[in-house]
Parts: C-alpha cells; structure tokens; sequence
C-alpha cells in the first residue's frame, strides 16, 4: 500500500467556516483584529494589558487602535523573545541591574499573554462542528499514512477522533503522561487505538498542557512550576463540567479538544510532606505580578505551543520534540507520496525547512509531490529549485482545501 504523508500549514485551517463565532482561524496578520470579533475580548479574564502596552510604547499604536493593529505577530513575538533572552543574561551577570529586571518582567508577560491569547483565540473558534474538510481527509488515510502539522488547532485532532480510531492516548505518537477526561487519568487507563493514521503535531497544540513556567526575575533563568516533567506532556481532551483552575476562572463547557482562557490545573505532584505540615507552593500569578500562596499539591498550566518565533527554543520541554521531529523526518524520507496542504513556509520556520530539505533528499521512493495551495509559486519553486525535486514528480492543485470535497477521494486514493 502507498505511504503517504500530509504536511499541513496554517492554510488548511484558516476557512474553517463552521464555527459558532463566524470566524476563521487567523493568520499572522489577523490576530488581534479576529481577537476583538469574538466574545472573549469582552471577558475581563482574558488578558492582554501587557500585550496592548508593549505595541503602545513599541509601535505608537494606542489602546482604542489597538483592535485594527495588523502588524505580523511574527515578527512582534520574535522581537519580545530577543528582549527576553538579552535581559536573562544582563540579569545574571548581574542580579542588581534594575532596568534588565524591569525589562523582563514586561517582556516575559506580553510573551505569556500571547501564548495563551493564541490559544484561546483558536480554542473560541474550534468549538464548534467538526470540520468536514479534515474529517473527509482522515477518512481517506490508512494506518500506513502520517499527518505531519505544523498548526497549534485541534480541528485534525477531532476530526480523527470521529473516525472512532484515533485516541489522544496513543495518537500524538508519544506517550502523553495524563489525559483530562473530567479528570486527570493516567494514559494507561485508556486502550489503544487501533487502525488509525500517524499524527506528529511539531509546533504542540492548544490542548498540550505544561506546568507554568518562564524566567525567573531574580535569577535570570528558566523556572517552571513543576521541573521533574520537563520530558512529560499532559493531553487536555474533554471537560463537562467545572475544573480547578487558576482562581477558579472557569467557563464553559466546550467541544472536546477545546477549553476556555485557563486550562486546568495539572495533577498533583505528591511530594512526601513531615507529620503535621502541609506542602506549600508560592508561584507567581501571571495576571497581577504578585506572589500567591497555593496550599495544595495542583499546579497551573499553560498550553505547550512553540510560538511563531526565529529561535524556536524546542529543547525547553525535554525530549518531547526531539522525538516528534526525529518521527516527522523518518516518515517524510519513506512516504511514497508527499502533500503539502496550506503551508508557506514562514520565514521563521528555519528548521522545519531544513527537515524538510533533507528528508526530501534522502526520499529514494517518493514518485509525486502534491501542492496544495491557492498561491502555489512559492511553495513549487523551493521544491524544485532548492530541494531538487523535478517538475515531472510536482503536481500543483492551485485551491483550498474545502474547494476540492469533491475530489478527495480522487487526490487522496491510495
């Protein structure tokens, strides 16, 4: 049977047009202004204080301008990250430089305020049907195929799942240490799926969960919450009721694969605790600055997704991504037919590119390249002129995704 693997971009998500908001997952320029189209921008919970004063001192852009604000978030997020890394070092080469400090504590809140307003933004606009395009695409793929995706959405994930096949306990192609099901579960409690396609999501994903973490003001450092999980991931996959969350601001209850602004707490560390005391956490509360007391063994979360930055730092989480990027590169090197559906390659996106390049290369057995994309010339050009891939094995179908339902069976047969 024919190997194939489908690499998907930002492009086989953004019309997504069954959602309740009426919106459409955004591009990198359409953020902010998709942010103030939905609901949540209303919602005192979702925060975005130091977001709107990093473009007002940065950008000259005033908080009543700031929802037509469509500067590439890219870039803007590559610039925050820059001005972290600078102000660590200053820090610990020197733990009384002020202005670093000062310089950090901005910068690494408008940094978390934009990966969990992200998230939320996509979590908002994916509760809602399941996606006919991507779940047509899953009916069509076999156990010998792979799905390769760069998107932080779960509208591959719940389209997959419908096919009664796939199960985030073994779909991610690694072993996720707890899944919320109403609950946190262990993965082993779950059976395996059987029959389903390979899925490697290798920038994370909205429903990826991770201890808090950042770098410490007082030392310039990465902290996290909880450090012995650096090589774990915790799934969030459904809630029907009310979660512990951070200050108990929940909302809800969504579609699978879906959560509000705060995810849920993540489960207990069960450190071992003396006779007559209790284990107390102090950590810092990303909205005020302040410092709070947490008297229990729970532990706030926030999504594992690797923003849209130049120097994508994948080694803060262990081994995670080593070992999706290692299965990603494997698949592509073997697959006897590559889709490209929706992806551009950012100019960010160094790495992916690289990976790319390179199994593409040591591909002895690929006989088609599939392009999927309205504006194709870009994408044909680089696998032909800079991979080395010959016109004859490149077909170019110059649509969207959804624009060729009736033609899936004929594009994606095996």
């Amino acid at each position: 049977m024919c190997k194939k693997v489908i690499v998907l971009g930002a492009g086989a998500s953004c019309s997504y047009k069954e959602s309740p908001t009426g919106q459409y997952p955004p591009l990198a320029k359409e953020l902010i202004p998709t942010f103030h189209k939905l609901s949540i921008s209303r919602n005192r919970y979702v925060l975005v204080g130091n977001i709107i004063n990093y473009i007002r001192d940065t950008r000259g852009v005033s908080p009543s301008e700031f929802e037509g604000w469509t500067e590439d978030i890219e870039a803007v997020f590559s610039e925050i990250d820059e001005k972290i890394q600078i102000s660590a070092e200053d820090i610990q080469k020197d733990k009384k430089n002020y202005e670093a400090l000062e310089r950090l504590a901005r910068s690494m809140g408008t940094y978390n305020q934009l990966i969990f307003l992200f998230s939320s933004i996509l979590n908002e606009i994916q509760n809602g049907p399941v996606s006919i395009p991507h779940a047509l695409l899953a009916s069509e793929l076999s156990p010998d195929d792979t799905i390769v995706t760069f998107n932080w959405d779960t509208l591959m994930d719940r389209a997959l799942f419908s096919t009664g096949k796939w199960f985030p306990n073994t779909g991610y192609c690694i072993k996720p240490e707890y899944i919320y099901n109403d609950g946190w579960y262990s993965s082993d409690e779950f059976l395996p799926a059987k029959g389903s396609p390979r899925y490697i999501k290798l920038h994370g994903s909205t429903n990826w969960l991770v201890p808090l973490h950042g770098v410490a003001l007082s030392s310039g450092k990465p902290y996290s919450l909880k450090d012995d999980v650096l090589n774990k991931l915790f799934i969030f996959f459904k809630a029907t009721h009310q979660y512990k969350t951070y200050k108990g601001r929940y909302w809800g209850p969504y579609e699978a694969f879906s959560y509000c602004y705060y995810p849920p707490d993540l489960p207990g560390c069960n450190e071992p605790s003396k006779k007559g005391y209790k284990i107390v956490r102090v950590a810092p509360a990303s909205d005020i600055g302040e410092a709070e007391a947490v008297v229990d063994t729970n532990i706030y979360s926030m999504p594992l997704i690797i923003p849209p930055i130049w120097n994508k730092q994948y080694k803060r989480h262990g081994k995670i991504f080593s070992e999706l990027w290692s299965q990603a590169e494997t698949a592509i090197s073997e697959c006897h037919k590559l889709y490209i559906i929706g992806y551009s390659f950012p100019e960010t996106d160094l790495f992916a590119k690289e990976m790319l390049k390179r199994s593409v290369a040591n591909n002895k057995n690929m006989n088609r390249v599939i392009i999927i994309n309205p504006y194709p010339k870009r994408i044909r050009d680089i696998f032909s002129n800079e991979f080395g891939v010959p016109n004859s094995k490149v077909e170019v179908i110059s649509e969207r995704l959804e624009s060729l339902i009736p033609k899936f069976e004929q594009i994606f047969c095996n």
